[in-house]
């Protein structure tokens, strides 16, 4: 009895340490931190989230050293926001026999985005609605897809991200058109016309370009896409601190190197350039390792026909020389190495 009341003492405490640490900055993440308790997310005592020490709105930071190997946080597949979970939107689409024959061909986004709107429509009676309150609200920052059109224009000008975005922008607007807004209008008793518009359609769309996370695993499109409570709050680094795996019945997410006092826990989007960091995300990252630099077609040949000696490469090297079109980083850096006459 004696060491069971300890256990239970020792878990108040960390507890308390947790919410105390989160208190400073504001009651959400306050409600945040208690509402991960409720739904049976662990997480690690000498940890403090939100804006102070973070290079961003808001961050997980670390008030005691965690050493390698130690788990940050534990999160059961209950507390997770997918299509699955919402009741509401899953029993609907389930039913709704014509949309889930088209969604086998859609994006695993799709049943997520419906039940981010769902959810989002509940306000407080949604289960997830203190984790949606931390949900930030980008205004004029945020991933390009909801920068207005002159700002993409004048701010993307010669980068490999504006046709990308365009691109971003046709699909959404067809995906809403031809998919989600047929769908909510038939379930107008979980999507009123409020949550029907476009507008805040795309700003769903950059939280779960921004946000989600996938089990590529999962050969259920229902559970394939979510949104992670806690772990979806750590921003990116590509000298991260910490990796998240998927098991059974829970994520974990576990230190890999240690983390020192102050220190901001950093994850990692995957290793990415800064234009994909910036289509996807809105931001690029000072001395990126993974940073890569884009040729076009036009800029390649009109390169090559000034020089007489690399023509004569070029070729030489015939049907090589043209493997950037669809090629790796790597392909266009042995061509371009060898047109170069560099080993």
């Amino acid at each position: 009895r004696q060491k069971l009341s300890y256990r239970r003492g020792l878990q108040v405490a960390k507890r308390k340490a947790v919410e105390a640490a989160s208190t400073r900055d504001n009651p959400r993440v306050t409600a945040f931190v208690k509402w991960c308790r409720r739904a049976g997310i662990r997480l690690h005592p000498k940890i403090r989230i939100g804006r102070e020490g973070s290079c961003a709105e808001i961050g997980v930071v670390a008030t005691e050293e965690i050493g390698e190997g130690e788990r940050v946080a534990h999160i059961p597949r209950s507390a997770l926001l997918t299509c699955a979970n919402s009741q509401a939107v899953r029993r609907r689409l389930l039913r709704d026999d014509v949309t889930a024959e088209r969604l086998d061909s859609m994006s695993s986004w799709v049943p997520l985005l419906l039940a981010m709107l769902a959810e989002y429509g509940l306000e407080s009676a949604s289960t997830w609605y203190p984790y949606l309150q931390l949900v930030p609200n980008y205004g004029s920052a945020g991933p390009p897809m909801i920068w207005s059109e002159s700002q993409r224009d004048t701010l993307l000008a010669g980068t490999s991200v504006l046709q990308s975005v365009h691109t971003d922008a046709e699909n959404i607007a067809r995906d809403h058109a031809t998919i989600v807004l047929p769908f909510m209008q038939r379930h107008s008793d979980v999507f009123p016309p409020h949550l029907q518009s476009l507008d805040l359609y795309e700003q769903m769309v950059a939280l779960v370009m921004s946000y989600s996370f996938s089990d590529e695993a999962n050969p259920d499109m229902l559970h394939r896409t979510m949104m992670v409570p806690f772990v979806d709050l750590l921003n990116h680094h590509s000298q991260h601190h910490v990796e998240l795996s998927f098991r059974d019945d829970h994520l974990e997410l576990v230190a890999i190197r240690t983390i020192k006092k102050g220190e901001e826990v950093m994850n990692t989007y995957g290793p990415l350039p800064n234009a994909s960091l910036m289509h996807k995300y809105g931001f690029s990252e000072v001395n990126n390792p993974h940073d890569v630099a884009y040729i076009t077609h036009t800029t390649l040949t009109e390169a090559v026909s000034r020089s007489p000696t690399v023509q004569v490469r070029w070729r030489q090297l015939g049907k090589e020389a043209l493997v950037w079109t669809t090629g790796t980083s790597r392909s266009i850096s042995l061509v371009l190495c060898q047109l170069s006459g560099k080993d």
